[in-house]
């Protein structure tokens, strides 16, 4: 099998699985759910510190879900000796972790696209004229935790205190995801004056890019390991 059909297959397997199940799913928008509600409420009554905190708010809600999602990647597969058939398997490895990496980065940016309007709404912030890049930017912190954190889910097949484990590694890694969104999302918003809100676009897109060719060049060792 060819890198395109592996990739295929795998995600068309877990994506039908996810909607289907939608243990996964559900999961994570209750969870984001919960945390836009306890962040909400100490902000509610001040529309110009929501603004100020609007960002920060947003951002650990796309911190915690990211890695929450990416925790369960390799869940299934763990079970009944899946993960070893997977991994002994012709299948292309790189085609596998890019499989994975898409299915992280779609529920991530579902569960992103349901609790970002309602965050807005109840911290009273008008997004309607920036809504565009305020998209653009989730969408790349979004793949930021994907490309990061899928590699890494092997780890948490056999090891113990895997949900412990995970975090810890994941969250120092992506530093430079959260304070370029955080900034970013404050320049757009203008509550950093006179900061171009552009180069830290570029500083998301370059560190996509360097854990995307990163993670095919490592994942094929990690499994093995």
């Amino acid at each position: 099998m060819n890198f395109a059909e592996t990739l295929a297959l795998v995600w068309r397997k877990d994506m039908r699985i996810e909607l289907r199940s939608k243990d996964t799913l559900v999961t994570l928008v209750l969870f984001a759910l919960v945390m836009t509600m306890v962040f909400t409420f100490g902000f509610a009554n001040d529309p110009q510190t929501n603004l100020r905190v609007f960002p920060s708010v947003l951002w650990a809600n796309v911190l915690f879900c990211g890695t929450l999602g990416v925790g369960r990647t390799f869940a299934r597969e763990a079970r009944d000796g899946a993960f070893t058939a997977l991994v002994l398997s012709p299948a292309h490895r790189g085609a596998i972790l890019a499989a994975k990496t898409l299915v992280n980065l779609f529920l991530t940016l579902v569960v992103t696209a349901l609790t970002t309007p309602i965050l807005a709404v109840m911290l009273r912030v008008d997004l309607s004229d920036v809504a565009g890049l305020i998209s653009a930017q989730l969408f790349l912190g979004a793949a930021g935790f994907a490309l990061v954190g899928t590699p890494l889910a092997v780890m948490a097949v056999n090891a113990r205190f895997a949900e412990v484990l995970l975090p810890m590694v994941v969250f120092p890694l992506v530093a430079p995801v959260l304070i370029a969104g955080v900034t970013g999302t404050a320049s757009i918003l203008g509550t950093i004056p006179e900061q171009d809100p552009r180069p830290w676009f570029q500083l998301m897109i370059g560190f996509d890019l360097v854990y995307l060719v990163g993670g095919q060049f490592l994942f094929d060792r990690m499994v093995t390991e």
